[in-house]
């Protein structure tokens, strides 16, 4: 299958409208899984950015992303910099940054609680420093 950069946009955007419907709704654990997904995604529109026409791109490049690992991620988007400097220069936004950082693609298994879906929600979607427009501005 192949994801064109507009197509994860469209994804991301997506599971975040679910992931808050379904927080709305009080379905917790399942809005915490859609959150995180929204974030990965996220990440990965940035990524495709980075793929060169014509070119063979490494390897082990290829097979980290699909990693779900956001650090992990982030670091292949070259955004790792970017991050330390906003974490370091809002105490806000680092706060959001553990939050959503925590999420593993296992959490589908995990019973979420209010207190940690409200967490990861509020990082998420903090219209001045969540991490999805930080995201956005950047993919």
């Amino acid at each position: 299958m192949t994801l064109e950069r507009a197509a994860l946009q469209a994804i991301a955007n997506a599971k975040l409208q679910d992931a808050e419907l379904l927080f709305q709704n009080e379905r917790y654990s399942n809005a915490y899984y859609l959150f995180g997904y929204a974030a990965e995604i996220a990440i990965k529109s940035r990524i495709s950015r980075l793929f060169q026409s014509d070119t063979i791109p490494d390897k082990k490049f290829v097979q980290d992303i699909y990693s779900h690992d956001l650090n992990r991620l982030i670091a292949l988007a070259g955004l790792s910099a970017d991050l330390t400097e906003s974490r370091i220069a809002s105490p806000v936004f680092d706060g959001h940054w553990s939050a959503v950082s925590d999420w593993n693609e296992a959490s589908r298994y995990d019973i979420i609680d209010v207190f940690e879906a409200t967490a990861m929600r509020n990082a998420m979607v903090d219209e001045e420093q969540g991490i999805f427009r930080w995201l956005q501005e950047r993919w």
